[in-house]
Formats: structure tokens, sequence, C-alpha cells
């Protein structure tokens, strides 16, 4: 099943890719991220070659009440992982928020 969804991922196209990294460029929500009160779950792959690890950990270190899990897999974890990552955010969504 999971080989079926994953055949429809594409990469973007030229002026989409382009599109992102104007996006990643030009704006950053790092001043406001203190300002999240809702518990926050980061995910991220330890072998990411698109986003660095870096990132995840400072997003957590931002946002209170942050947590941070660490999938040992590149970007496309959700997908390559999803059998050990899906019981993650069900365990997440599951808990009584303050």
């Amino acid at each position: 099943m999971l080989k079926e969804h994953s055949r429809h991922i594409r990469s973007p196209g030229g002026r989409g890719y382009l599109y992102q990294l104007m996006a990643a460029w030009g704006w950053t929500s790092l001043p406001w991220l203190h300002s999240l009160r809702q518990p926050t779950l980061v995910m991220h792959g330890n072998d990411d070659p698109i986003v660095p690890l870096i990132n995840a950990r400072i997003l957590v270190a931002s946002i209170p009440n942050a947590e941070l899990h660490v999938v040992d897999d590149g970007h496309m974890f959700l997908v390559t992982r999803a059998p050990e990552v899906s019981p993650v955010l069900e365990r997440f969504l599951a808990q009584d928020t303050p």
C-alpha cells in the first residue's frame, strides 16, 4: 500500500522549486515562535539532505511546549517510515492538552 501512494509523489518543477527557495530566503517565523502556546510535535529525519537537523532543534528550542522526534531516515520519512512514525503521531494527538 505504501508503494501505491508513494508512486504519486512528484518533485516540484523548476518554477515550483524556485518559489520554495524564494519563500525560504525571504521570510522567517523565528521571531514569533515563542508565542505559540499549543503542544507542538516536530519530526525530522536525521539524514535529511534538504533541511539540516539543526533546524528542527532550533524550532524545538524556540517553541514552548515542543517536543522533537528524530527518525532514522531522510526528508521523506513520513512516506518511507509511515508504519514507524504513525504511532508517534497518534500518541501525540491523543495527549490531553493543558
